[in-house]
């Protein structure tokens, strides 16, 4: 426990940001379908990201702790990381015990709190956020690292950890509107050949349902982007390329330009 907390009053001190930076947190969708240096040009602010592959709801949570007061954070509503099984999570971003008591009382199971634990105990100061990184190259066809019958199950198969990830990441913008913050949620889009039968599942049904939930307990404005499909915009099967996310990015700085004030929600498609 010391080490704990002399690891942890030493990180506090290291991650002091500046409240005028933009902070990005999410997954995988996140990672590869924002572009975090277009979008400083387009603002004119700092934009620093902790999105990573396999993110997890407790990654999430960790990263919000070094997030200042009065930030504006930008956060992926991720299907994948609510959904899909707590052990294929990366939730290595370090050890904060009040982040595992957040899981806790959302109704984590204990041996998944004890597993990341043990994922994170020689790591007990969490990462910084970092600056932007390269984007999936334009290419004229899509590639396909996971097969398709994996969204089907993860679309069609019950998911009993949904609720508990869903408590959890309904805390952590709890946490984030507690500081003041400015929040920006982002659903992004998954390829139509996933979106041909996600739409109507059962799973799609319970995303849908904490989507409405939040919007309405924290005044998200919710907005629809619609971004054409002249071009192919999908590096794989959720997963956006160069091209799809810069064009993404230039409607959300748009967002952010336009309204300082307001959370938003923001549902993007490909026509």
């Amino acid at each position: 426990m010391v080490i704990y907390l002399v690891g942890h009053i030493g990180t506090l001190k290291k991650n002091s940001y500046n409240q005028n930076c933009v902070f990005v947190c999410g997954d995988s969708q996140m990672l590869w379908g924002l572009d975090v240096a277009f979008l400083e040009e387009n603002i004119e602010k700092q934009v620093l990201t902790s999105a990573q592959n396999g993110g997890g709801i407790y990654d999430f949570l960790v990263s919000e702790k070094s997030i200042p007061h009065h930030s504006v954070c930008v956060l992926s509503f991720s299907e994948a990381a609510l959904l899909r099984n707590p052990l294929s999570d990366k939730n290595r971003t370090g050890l904060e015990l009040s982040c595992l008591w957040d899981l806790l009382i959302s109704g984590c199971p204990m041996d998944e709190c004890i597993r990341i634990i043990e994922l994170n105990k020689k790591t007990i100061k969490y990462k910084a956020f970092r600056t932007g990184h390269n984007l999936f190259p334009f290419a004229d066809s899509l590639v396909y690292p996971e097969l398709l019958s994996t969204f089907h199950q993860l679309f069609e198969e019950k998911r009993d950890w949904f609720y508990w990830k869903a408590n959890a990441y309904t805390e952590e913008i709890q946490h984030l509107s507690d500081k003041h913050s400015q929040i920006v949620l982002v659903r992004f889009p998954l390829d139509k050949q996933v979106e041909s039968f996600a739409c109507n599942s059962d799973n799609r049904h319970l995303s849908d349902s904490l989507k409405h939930v939040i919007i309405e307990n924290y005044a998200m404005k919710y907005d629809t982007i619609t971004l054409s499909s002249d071009s192919l915009l999908m590096h794989d099967l959720s997963h956006m390329n160069e091209v799809g996310a810069r064009l993404l990015t230039a409607e959300v700085a748009s967002i952010l330009q336009s309204d300082t004030v307001n959370n938003h929600f923001i549902e993007v498609t490909i026509r």
